[in-house]
């Protein structure tokens, strides 16, 4: 009986990353295989950690995805990457959803002010 290949904990990791920011995205497999000009069956053994991929499908699955490197090989962005992908998300959206999303934001701020350690008593 063959023995199961164990899957590397770093390609898994990519995988994970690729999966969340698609997702995030509200893209199919099929819809990032065409932006980054692969296969959805090479896609979806990324996703699931089976498969590594050269610099260069990286590259352009980055780019598809629209984050950085650092997002998909460590998961973490600069600051100078998460202030651009902010604008770039807010960009599209539309009036009625970027006013949606400040009222949010807003809201959120007032929860946080109001249970800070320093209104704690």
């Amino acid at each position: 009986m063959a023995k199961k290949k164990e899957k590397d904990p770093e390609v898994e990791a990519v995988g994970r990353r690729v999966r969340l920011a698609r997702q995030g995205r509200q893209m199919t497999l099929e819809k990032l295989a065409e932006d980054a000009e692969t296969s959805v069956q090479f896609l979806s053994q990324v996703e699931k950690g089976e498969q590594s991929m050269t610099m260069i499908k990286f590259g352009k699955l980055a780019k598809a995805l629209r984050v950085s490197s650092d997002y998909l090989l460590f998961g973490r962005e600069g600051q100078e990457d998460l202030a651009g992908l902010a604008a770039e998300f807010l960009g599209e959206m539309n009036p009625i959803e970027r006013d949606l999303l400040a009222r949010t934001v807003v809201g959120f701020q007032g929860i946080l002010e109001a249970i800070g350690p320093e209104n704690e008593r």
